[in-house]
C-alpha cells in the first residue's frame, strides 16, 4: 500500500489530497476508513490532539488520483500532521475487514496549514485601521498657528529694525574692507619672511623617517574582519556541526539552497539519523529524491526495503510499499536502473 498527501491545485491553506494506492486493487475506493499513529504510538483524535486510544476516521467521495484513490482532507487532519516532523503511520481498514498500514508520505514544501490564511487577514485589517487616525489632527492645528504670529511679530518688526539696519550696513562694510587690507598686508610680509627658511622643514622631515605611523596602516587588524565575515556564513552552513544549533526547518532549507553533492548529503542524513533528527533525514531524502537524484532515491528506498533495512529510531520497520514507491521514482529518472528494476520484481510490484 502507498499513502501520500499532495497539495490541491491550486494550493489552499488547510486543505490537501490524500492518495491511497492498494496493491492488487485497481478500482477507485468510494470511502476510506483509517487511523493515524505517530512514533510515540499515539493516535490522532477528532480534536487534533494525539491519544493512546485509536480513533478511526471515515472519508467519502473518492476519486481517481495518481493511479490510486484520492480524498479531500481539511485542517482537522492536515494541521496536526504539518506540526510534526516525525513519521506517521496510516492504517487503512478495507471493506473486507483486512487492515493495511504504511508510512504516510507528505510533500511538505507544497502544503500549508490553515494558520497561513488567518495571518494574512490580520495584516490587511491592521493596515486599514491605521490610515484614518492621523487625518483630523493636521486640520485642527493650522487654525491656532496663524492667530499667534499675526499679533506678536508685527510690532517688533515695525519698531526696531528701521533705526539700526540702515547705519550698520556701511559701518560693517567699512570694517570688513579695513580687515581685508590689514590681512593682505600681513600675509605679504609674513610670506616673504618665512620663504627663506623653507629648507628647515625639509630637514626635519628627513630626520624623522622613524615614525612608524605610515607603517601602522599597512599592518592593521584588517585580516581579523574578513575572518569574522567568513565565520558568519558557516553558522547557516549545511554541516554536521550545525545540526543541533538550528531548527529542523531552517537546517533543511539551508541544505536545499546549498545543493550539496549526493555523497555529502548522505553524510548529513546519516548524522541526522544518529542524532535522532528524523524530520531532517526524511525531508532531505524526499526533497532530493523527488528532484531526480537517483542515488538519494535508492538510498531512501533501502531504508524501507526488507532486504536491506537496518532498524533505527527514524526507520524502525521495513515497508515494502514505500520502498517500491521510491524504486519507481528512480525509474522515472533513470529507466534502465538495474537495481530498481530487480527489487521491484522481487517485491512483486
Amino acid at each position: 500500500m502507498l499513502a501520500k498527501i499532495f497539495a490541491c491545485q491550486p494550493a489552499v491553506p488547510g486543505t490537501a489530497q490524500l492518495m491511497i494506492r492498494l496493491r492488487g486493487e485497481q478500482s477507485v475506493l468510494a470511502s476510506l476508513t483509517f487511523c493515524l499513529c505517530n512514533n510515540e504510538q499515539n493516535y490522532l483524535q477528532p480534536d487534533s490532539n494525539w491519544s493512546p486510544a485509536p480513533h478511526w476516521f471515515t472519508i467519502d467521495g473518492g476519486y481517481p488520483l495518481s493511479n490510486g484513490s484520492g480524498f479531500r482532507i481539511g485542517p482537522t487532519l492536515l494541521n496536526p500532521l504539518l506540526e510534526r516532523a516525525s513519521q506517521v503511520q496510516i492504517q487503512v481498514k478495507l471493506a473486507s475487514g483486512e487492515t493495511r498500514s504504511t508510512t504516510l508520505q507528505m510533500v511538505r514544501d507544497e502544503l500549508f496549514s490553515s494558520d497561513a490564511r488567518g495571518q494574512t487577514g490580520n495584516y490587511s485589517s491592521s493596515s486599514v485601521l491605521s490610515t484614518p487616525a492621523p487625518v483630523p489632527a493636521p486640520e485642527a492645528q493650522p487654525e491656532v498657528a496663524p492667530a499667534q504670529p499675526a499679533i506678536a511679530p508685527q510690532p517688533v518688526q515695525d519698531m526696531r529694525p528701521p533705526k539700526r539696519s540702515v547705519p550698520l550696513i556701511p559701518i560693517v562694510a567699512g570694517i570688513l574692507i579695513v580687515l581685508l587690507i590689514v590681512a593682505g598686508a600681513l600675509w605679504w610680509f609674513m610670506g616673504r619672511d618665512t620663504s627663506a627658511p623653507t629648507p628647515e622643514p625639509v630637514n626635519n622631515q628627513a630626520e624623522a623617517p622613524a615614525p612608524a605611523a605610515p607603517a601602522e596602516p599597512a599592518a592593521p587588524a584588517a585580516p581579523a574582519i574578513p575572518a569574522a565575515a567568513e565565520a558568519k556564513p558557516e553558522v547557516s552552513a549545511c554541516s554536521v556541526a550545525n545540526l543541533n544549533s538550528q531548527s529542523e526547518l531552517d537546517f533543511v532549507q539551508n541544505c536545499v539552497q546549498q545543493k550539496l553533492d549526493s555523497a555529502a548529503l548522505l553524510t548529513i542524513i546519516q548524522a541526522a539519523k544518529e542524532a535522532k533528527k528524523c524530520g531532517v533525514a526524511q525531508r532531505l531524502y524526499a526533497n532530493r529524491a523527488q528532484g531526480g537524484d537517483t542515488q538519494i532515491a535508492l538510498a531512501y528506498a533501502t531504508e524501507y526495503d526488507p532486504k536491506d533495512h537496518k532498524p533505527s529510531e527514524c526507520f524502525k520497520t521495513p515497508d515494502p510499499d514505500t520502498a517500491a514507491y521510491w524504486y519507481e521514482t528512480v525509474l522515472q529518472t533513470e529507466p534502465d536502473n538495474q537495481k530498481a528494476k530487480q527489487r521491484l520484481e522481487e517485491l512483486g510490484k
